[in-house]
């Protein structure tokens, strides 16, 4: 039995959705869903990646009942929650099994299961690329689902959540296969190109890296994050540059975005990455064909010798979040510490080291912010059922 399985990115139906970094990279998650299930299923099962952050939900519905997949697999922040919810209505009425990840699934799964007949799975881990295999792998075989880490159910009438290890990545992070999406890499580039592209003197072609996740503000979080998991997770520096290697020479993917927030939050694992570096691509890197961007905290920044580090790493560009030059705003919004001056002074640094700025302000409270195919904050969490 061959399984089809389509996995897809719900689109922010907001009028101002191209602001920020809104598809001008790929979502990458639900590339890293197809390539961890094909490569442990194999011929077992066909997939096919949507996002609909490049279209709009319609296309995303219509993909759906043109493939008539088995299973569909939605990715869904709180500002897309609305149009996933469409998306897995047309997969019901197709006869799919629906299933629902990332941020806001991450947060209500009960309340989901309870509210939306739609869904019929959850998967309630940061690290979803795990349960998503083991959760194909068992309606494959038609198996029960009661051992499929972190996932929510509905069985004999009742919600059941299995236990939820964290995932290492480290140990597993699997590298996303561009090839899912290669015939719409050239929309994320000329999407950026549009945004951005004044910024550059030369095409480029950009993707996102996420190979270390988490914040070090840990359980203190901002009073806008919706990050599900802040805890620091750092996968094997090795791996980096594995995807970088790989996506510059069989797609020629020259800028990386790594979207782990904020890089600043592991000296070790920065230190591990500068020691990793291939001699070959350190050459590329300090000849200006590839470049790296990140986002850092402007209190990091100005510690351990960080922007040092980062002009090593190849990074051009880097994501500070400056919020607000008012002390009490940023202490409203738990920024442990960050003050005018601390933003000031890191801007000044990356500036002395020919780092640009890309700055993130926040919109007043109760708005949200959507980095959408980036992986970055999301904004403000509610409770929408």
């Amino acid at each position: 039995m061959t399984l089809k399985v389509l996995l897809a990115n719900a689109p922010n139906p907001t009028a101002n959705r191209n602001a920020s970094n809104y598809a001008c990279y790929p979502h990458i998650g639900i590339v890293q869903l197809a390539t961890a299930t094909r490569d442990a299923l194999g011929d077992r099962v066909d997939i096919r990646v949507v996002d609909g952050g490049i279209s709009n939900t319609e296309t995303v519905r219509q993909a759906v009942r043109d493939y008539a997949p088995d299973v569909v697999g939605i990715s869904a922040l709180t500002p897309t929650y609305s149009e996933a919810l469409k998306i897995a209505e047309t997969a019901k009425a197709g006869g799919a099994k629906v299933v629902l990840g990332d941020d806001h699934a991450i947060f209500f799964p009960e309340m989901i299961l309870r509210n939306r007949p739609q869904i019929d799975y959850v998967i309630a881990n940061d690290g979803g690329e795990i349960p998503f295999v083991q959760l194909v792998r068992a309606l494959v075989d038609g198996a029960d689902v009661s051992e499929v880490s972190s996932l929510a159910y509905r069985k004999d009438g009742r919600i059941h959540l299995n236990p939820a290890p964290k995932y290492a990545l480290s140990l597993r992070n699997t590298i996303p296969d561009l090839s899912f999406i290669d015939d719409v890499l050239d929309v994320y580039a000329d999407n950026y190109r549009e945004q951005f592209g004044h910024l550059h003197g030369h095409t480029v072609r950009p993707v996102t890296v996420n190979n270390a996740r988490g914040c070090e503000n840990g359980h203190k979080r901002c009073t806008y994050c919706s990050i599900a998991d802040l805890t620091v997770n750092t996968g094997d520096p090795r791996g980096f540059w594995t995807a970088i290697d790989q996506y510059n020479r069989e797609h020629g993917i020259n800028l990386f975005f790594e979207v782990y927030d904020s890089f600043t939050a592991s000296p070790r694992y920065v230190d591990a990455l500068i020691d990793a570096m291939p001699p070959h691509l350190k050459r590329r890197i300090d000849h200006g064909e590839l470049q790296v961007m990140v986002y850092a905290r402007a209190l990091g920044l100005t510690k351990r010798n960080n922007v040092d580090k980062l002009r090593r790493l190849g990074v051009t560009r880097a994501n500070i979040g400056l919020d607000a030059a008012d002390p009490e705003m940023l202490e409203a919004q738990r920024k442990n510490k960050t003050t005018g001056e601390t933003n000031l002074e890191a801007i000044r640094m990356l500036n002395k080291a020919g780092i640009s700025v890309h700055a993130s302000f926040r919109q007043l409270p109760g708005r949200s912010r959507n980095h959408g195919d980036t992986g970055g904050p999301q904004g403000d969490v509610r409770q929408v059922r």
